[in-house]
């Protein structure tokens, strides 16, 4: 009578495998290595084998077809389960390992290999482990792992639309990706691509460091591109013919100062109940502390003005800027066109965080003490530092709600049009 399992020694195996008769019913033999690994030898009269495995995934028992048996296998490189693919008992040994560690981290081998090779599906994972678990022990910052997302949908994906595997990449293309994009893209996109490419669980499927042979971006010039009067007067205008999300979002960016993803982002439930004042989480700011930002009566107009927008008949969005009710207003690039559509077409090139610069310097230009300014921007580096910051935990409201008032009162006296004086001839 032949063993109950396959023998762990090859020879053997193959052996007891020649030596199998199909039967009137269904065999499935174990193998003796002890890794979820079976043959399956069908009834008569087919009688034909197969391997599978038995795990579980999320606590439910599955059954994985790996493949027919064959006493040579396959010459093909072997990646992934397919039920067309031939394989020998050392390969399905080692395709049953890699399966198991697969459904170890909660990855589902019977995807299809499209899915389970393509970029796009390891992109997404990315941003999915990067919410959830992280790569240091812990989930990033909600607004860390939601610019990932950004640079991904933004700079990367549109660019590596013609990769199908994963596994095809090399440095060369992520010099190709990095010569396409804007000089300020391409460190962010640089970055992200570092993370992804250093992610063990990337590295495993590709089988090396892509990134590793890649040269860094250098360092771009930084801007000093400050808006003139004229200038904030005419996106003040192009943002009023935009419309909404984008041309409010361009108007509280010059109004308050803030960074660009902090207003896209911006909630409801961030508001008081006069809309008066923004609490930002420190999940939620580029430098991880809480932060207030008093707003401006002229602000406050804004807001009061945006139209509200409902997921459902019964549950409105959380959103002030949205174009989908679920998410954020994300189009920065499209809406960046539409704006400079409606500006002079002499307008020199200019990015949205020059807005951000030209408020700290407007409110420099009004004598507004440094660390106020600072404050504002919830950008501490300046005269509050060292031992000083340490000690100094005052966060300037009131003078903040002053300053803020004082800039939009300014702001209003460059955006509004005032008639000419007419001229009187002389008699």
């Amino acid at each position: 009578m032949l063993p109950a399992k396959l023998p762990a020694q090859h020879k053997r195996a193959t052996a007891f495998i020649s030596n199998l008769k199909a039967t009137n019913t269904r065999q499935e033999i174990p193998d003796d290595v002890g890794n979820g690994l079976y043959l399956i030898v069908q009834p008569r009269p087919s009688g034909s084998m197969s391997w599978a495995v038995r795990t579980k995934l999320d606590g439910k028992a599955i059954k994985i077809t790996l493949g027919r048996y064959d006493e040579e296998g396959s010459s093909q490189r072997i990646d992934r389960p397919s039920t067309k693919q031939v394989l020998n008992i050392t390969q399905a040994r080692d395709l049953a390992k890699r399966v198991k560690a697969d459904v170890g981290r909660n990855h589902d081998p019977r995807q299809s290999k499209t899915d389970k090779l393509s970029l796009d599906y390891w992109l997404d994972e990315f941003v999915k482990t990067a919410r959830s678990a992280g790569f240091k022990g812990r989930p990033v910052k909600a607004s860390t792992a939601d610019e990932y997302q950004r640079i991904i949908e933004t700079d990367i994906k549109p660019n590596w639309k013609h990769v199908a595997d994963i596994r095809d990449l090399d440095d060369r293309d992520i010099k190709k990706l990095i010569d396409k994009l804007a000089p300020g893209a391409r460190r962010n996109a640089f970055a992200v691509l570092s993370t992804f490419f250093r992610w063990k669980s990337v590295k495993r499927v590709i089988g090396r460091n892509v990134i590793e042979l890649a040269d860094a971006p250098p360092k771009p010039q930084s801007r000093d591109r400050v808006l003139s009067h004229d200038e904030i007067k005419a996106v003040w205008n192009a943002a009023t013919s935009c419309g909404y999300p984008f041309g409010p979002i361009v108007k509280l960016l010059l109004l308050t100062g803030q960074r660009r993803d902090e207003i896209a982002n911006l909630k409801w439930s961030e508001l008081s109940e006069e809309l008066d004042t923004i609490t930002f989480e420190g999940s939620r700011t580029k430098n991880g502390r809480a932060h207030i930002v008093p707003l401006p009566k002229m602000a406050t107009a804004i807001i009061k003005a945006l139209p509200r927008i409902a997921i459902s008949n019964d549950k409105m969005s959380d959103y002030l800027f949205t174009t989908f009710a679920t998410k954020p207003f994300s189009g920065f690039s499209n809406g960046k066109i539409a704006l400079d559509k409606h500006c002079d077409p002499t307008l020199p090139d200019w990015h949205l965080h020059d807005l951000r610069r030209t408020c700290a310097t407007e409110l420099a230009k009004l004598g507004i003490k440094q660390e106020v300014t600072e404050s504002i921007l919830n950008h501490k580096s300046g005269k509050v530092s060292g031992v000083a910051a340490i000690y100094n935990r005052h966060e300037y409201h009131d003078e903040k709600r002053d300053a803020l008032k004082v800039w939009a009162d300014r702001l209003r006296t460059i955006v509004i049009d005032r008639p000419r004086p007419k001229l009187v001839a002389s008699a």
